[in-house]
């Protein structure tokens, strides 16, 4: 297949893919080139899933492209964000499998590397929580010690008829602390020994194989603490947890898996009898979220065919334009009871589909009884004077809320007065109850309507979610700033500790973090703005909470997490709503009412 770039975003098709095809690339590991090779499939969605591939000794990345089926499986996945693949190769032919734990320059550090390099985003995207590997033969082994020696990065890892891991690899790997945590680089050295952190993992050996995998198999054990053991299918054994995990709001404990196989020559033709299971039955089942140390494992729910969501694509304004309804089944029992509504907003690079698993919002929906929408934003740029890690101009497009009115991409107030006048007319809303809520990017979104259009709102909660990248100045230089309707606005921040890299977690002087709560509280007409900021209560030593009041009333919240990287999570979504969306609603007049 040829390679494709596409220069221009198609309004009637903007969720297209900028490169399709085959990409070959090369990594210097301690000086030496090594080669990759990418796969994107037509169609792919920004934010799809990711599978680095391991092949045996002997066998090239160039040759488990062409003979294996993976290219065929992202080709055919039903799911809307396909897969994108990278072939890795061994180095002369054969996998390292014997080099020591740390060595420089070794194939454990070539997998490193090309994680990093397959988490760049100059030809896609591949979202955090969906990074997986296959490795066959030698090069399953060299898989599970790339996992052993980076754990928390990999959602899960299928091992086809691998050799014996060393022993004293795995003793060394397991007693070491852990610094890439998911999200970030931990220098303070929070003692997480990599053994400790749980790698959903799927051994397949060969039913005549001699070698009983027994240490590898207490490894992977220990890490994800199951302590069941059952026959799955008549091949498989299956390892699981049964204890709840220290959050079971964001982690599902059923997640934590290990699968041990016997099958009559599993590597056979490269595993093509094998690899679609391998996919849609092992690995396309969990995510590793960003959201604690060392992120939250979480079983995949498919929106359509799980959740049962509804899904709309529709032209608006000359884009088409997605999103995704959630209504509870309590809901659905009631139909001419009015409820509350939230919008839930992704963040760059993501979609509906992302923000919805990510934040676990149709979970509070549920308990609750409330109709949840998840739009996405279509592809587009994000023009701030300065780039950071996360928006560079070498990056390829991807999806993005259009919140510094760039006239070449859709007008999002436009897109979201339509959105609810039709939410409003297919489904039974209270009008005076509805909320919006998003990450990122999507907290700039919820910040720009709440400005531009307060009386839509009862309330808002921007995640990781101060006007950081001269939002600030830029929503105070436009007209519906000057034109906004002088009503109160509830609003709930929050920020995490290791995202200081977007902005300050503490509030403090003149930073952006204070900046927004200043400019909140002017927005709400405090008799005094505040100069100086104090903790009003910390919640389970993680959460710092800050209120300020007017009157009666906590109009103006922040709050920051201890450890929280870029990311939220659907603790965050339940506080949101029981402590803070539940007391408010707007009445016929427009004014701010508390329950």
């Amino acid at each position: 297949m040829m390679s494709k770039i596409r220069q221009k975003i198609d309004p009637l098709d903007p969720y297209l893919p900028s490169h399709v095809g085959v990409f070959e690339d090369e990594i210097e590991v301690c000086g030496v080139m090594r080669r990759v090779i990418m796969y994107i499939p037509e169609g792919a969605r920004a934010s799809n899933a990711g599978i680095m591939i391991l092949p045996d000794d002997g066998i090239s990345a160039a040759e488990m492209l062409e003979k294996s089926n993976w290219r065929e499986i992202a080709d055919t996945e039903e799911e809307k964000e396909k897969i994108t693949l990278m072939f890795l190769e061994p180095r002369h032919g054969h996998w390292n499998i014997k080099e020591p734990y740390g060595e420089d320059g070794g194939d454990v550090e070539y997998v490193k590397m090309a994680y990093d390099r397959f988490a760049r985003r100059d030809l896609f995207c591949v979202h955090e929580s969906k990074f997986y590997m296959a490795g066959y033969g030698s090069g399953a082994t060299i898989a599970q010690m790339a996992a052993m020696y980076d754990p928390a990065v990999y959602a899960g890892i299928a091992a086809v008829s691998p050799k014996p891991v060393p022993e004293q690899f795995m003793k060394e790997a397991g007693a070491q602390v852990c610094f890439r945590l998911n999200g970030f680089e931990d220098a303070t050295g929070l003692g997480m020994k990599k053994g400790e952190i749980p790698v959903p993992v799927w051994i397949i050996l060969d039913r005549n194989c001699d070698d009983t995998y027994d240490s590898e198999t207490a490894y992977w054990k220990r890490a994800l603490a199951a302590d069941k053991c059952s026959m799955l299918y008549p091949d498989t054994v299956q390892h699981i947890r049964t204890k709840e995990t220290l959050s079971p709001l964001n982690q599902h404990k059923e997640a934590y898996r290990l699968w041990v196989s016997r099958i009559e020559n599993p590597a056979k033709d490269h595993g093509n009898l094998l690899n679609r299971r391998i996919w849609k039955k092992f690995l396309y089942p969990v995510r590793r979220w960003m959201s604690q140390p060392g992120g939250d494992l979480r079983m995949t729910r498919a929106l359509i065919d799980d959740l049962h969501m509804e899904y709309y694509y529709r032209e608006v304004d000359g884009w088409m334009r997605e999103w995704y309804v959630y209504v509870p089944e309590s809901v659905k029992a009631n139909p001419d009871r009015k409820v509350p509504l939230v919008l839930a907003m992704h963040g760059y690079t993501c979609s509906g589909e992302i923000y919805s698993g990510n934040s676990g919002w149709h979970q509070v929906a549920d308990e609750y009884g409330f109709i949840v929408v998840f739009p996405s934003a279509v592809h587009g740029c994000f023009a701030v004077k300065e780039e950071n890690r996360a928006i560079s101009r070498d990056i390829t497009v991807l999806p993005a809320w259009n919140i510094y009115s760039n006239p070449e991409f859709p007008d999002e107030l436009n897109f979201f007065e339509y959105l609810l006048d039709d939410l409003m007319h297919t489904y039974c809303i209270d009008e005076g109850r509805v909320y919006a809520t998003g990450h990122s990017m999507g907290s700039l979104m919820v910040q720009m309507l709440a400005i531009a259009r307060p009386h839509w709102f009862a309330a808002v909660a921007p995640c990781s979610g101060v006007l950081f990248l001269d939002a600030l100045d830029h929503f105070q230089m436009q007209d519906y700033f000057r034109e906004r309707p002088d009503v109160e606005m509830p609003v709930w921040m929050f920020g995490g500790e290791r995202e200081e890299w977007l902005l300050p977690a503490v509030p403090a002087g003149d930073n952006i973090t204070a900046e927004s709560i200043r400019f909140w509280c002017r927005l709400n007409d405090y008799e005094s703005v505040p100069g100086e900021f104090a903790e009003s209560q910390i919640h389970s030593q993680l959460w710092h909470d800050y209120c300020f009041k007017k009157g009666v009333c906590d109009l103006v919240r922040y709050t920051w997490i201890r450890h929280l990287p870029h990311a939220t999570m659907p603790e965050m979504s339940f506080r949101i709503w029981e402590e803070f969306f539940s007391g408010y609603y707007r009445d016929s007049d427009g004014k701010t009412g508390q329950y």
